[in-house]
């Protein structure tokens, strides 16, 4: 067969009847390729499984609606501030002890104040009392002194009377028997029984009986002047006394006044009043302070509370001393204990003004809850979670008496 022959048999035989190929071996891939399948397939099992469950368990619980019994918000712990500063007294910065962010316990010195005035002021009064003890001192040995001569002097005055009273006595009764005497011899001279001489013996000794008489009445008047100046010097006791009460009574004052003073020197330390935490010191040392300037600013650990913001519609149900439960983030599976002390009068959301009712569901109030039992592991600035408890029925009759500060 010629050549071109041949060729143009071979073109036109179909592909099955050519020559068998020689065999070819798989690829290492293609034996693994069930094994690949049976763990896609123990995967997506695993996945169906977690879905499951999560549908089961997980889901409900999320969809499960909180206890109607219970309002929940979310809040910060806060603490109250309170200033240290002087009351009465402009001072300048002496030592500072402590610094912003520290902890202090109660009692704590913090800082120390100078005031060159007020220690002069209470020396001072300090002074004035002592001069004024001198002086009640002094007044009361006179009063004594007084009160002790002027008994003595009473007691002679009052012996010069009864003496110048008996003396008068006495003189009036010789003058009593004397002008008898001499109108008896008058009688007897009449009828020449006497002589003349007898009578005017008689009618002497009744003159010195008469005179007799008109110097002890005399003398009765100047004892019983005595006795009356002894009298007046009893006012001069009661006048005297009197003075020592006065002093008494400037004593008292100047010892109220230094009691102030030393109270206001007292303020020169400052301590803290509590446990707390520095929060501000805007003060260093040399700086003048005037009185009600702070010196320091401290949070009270043992006044810490949490501020939430309740829905407009949950408000009635809460009531002042409403119960609580506090968790924080940082104590996981721990509550504490808290009860509401505060129901603000205002929403403190933005608009405040509304007047759809879509809007006014949106409106918020914020509450505090304070802590009933401080606890060291709380701080301020912590995020918490509270639950706060209500009984149905019994928060709409109180909530009104409940919102107030």
């Amino acid at each position: 067969m010629p050549e071109e022959g041949v060729l143009a048999t071979i073109a036109e035989r179909p592909p099955s009847a050519a020559a068998p190929a020689p065999p070819v071996a798989a690829p290492p891939s293609a034996t693994r390729e069930p094994r690949s399948r049976t763990r896609y397939a123990l995967a997506a099992g695993l996945v169906g499984a977690m879905a499951l469950v999560v549908s089961i368990w997980i889901v409900p619980a999320w969809l499960t609606p909180p206890p109607s019994d219970v309002v929940r918000a979310s809040g910060r712990i806060e603490g109250r501030e309170v200033s240290l500063a002087p009351k009465d007294i402009q001072s300048r910065v002496k030592k500072l002890f402590v610094d912003e962010g520290a902890s202090v316990v109660a009692g704590q010195v913090l800082a120390e104040l100078e005031s060159n005035q007020l220690d002069a002021r209470y020396a001072g009064l300090t002074a004035n009392i002592a001069a004024l003890d001198a002086q009640i001192a002094q007044a009361s040995i006179d009063v004594t002194y007084t009160t002790r001569t002027t008994a003595a002097a009473m007691a002679a005055a009052e012996a010069g009377v009864s003496s110048a009273r008996a003396r008068v006595d006495r003189a009036a009764a010789v003058l009593a028997s004397a002008r008898a005497d001499r109108d008896r011899s008058r009688s007897l001279y009449a009828q020449r029984v006497i002589s003349a001489a007898e009578l005017d013996q008689r009618t002497m000794t009744y003159g010195t009986s008469e005179a007799d008489l008109e110097a002890a009445e005399k003398d009765l008047l100047h004892a019983q002047a005595n006795l009356d100046v002894a009298r007046a010097a009893r006012q001069t006791i009661d006048l005297k006394a009197q003075q020592v009460r006065v002093l008494q009574e400037a004593r008292r004052a100047a010892v109220a006044q230094a009691a102030e003073a030393e109270a206001t020197l007292a303020e020169r330390t400052i301590v803290a009043p509590s446990n707390g935490t520095i929060l501000s010191r805007p003060v260093e040392v040399g700086d003048v302070v005037n009185p009600g300037a702070p010196v320091f600013v401290m949070v009270d650990m043992s006044r810490l509370y949490v501020k939430v913001y309740i829905p407009e519609p949950d408000i009635p149900k809460l009531t002042l001393g409403s119960d609580a439960d506090v968790s924080v983030d940082a104590f996981p599976g721990r509550t504490f204990a808290a009860r509401v002390t505060r129901i603000y009068d205002e929403a403190e959301f933005t608009p405040k003004n509304v007047e759809t009712p879509e809007e006014r569901v949106k409106l918020v109030f914020g509450v505090e809850l304070t802590f009933v039992t401080p606890d060291a592991l709380l701080k301020p600035g912590m995020p918490a979670d509270c639950a706060i408890h209500w009984r149905p029925g019994a928060g709409v009759s109180n909530g009104a008496a409940g919102r107030g500060r």
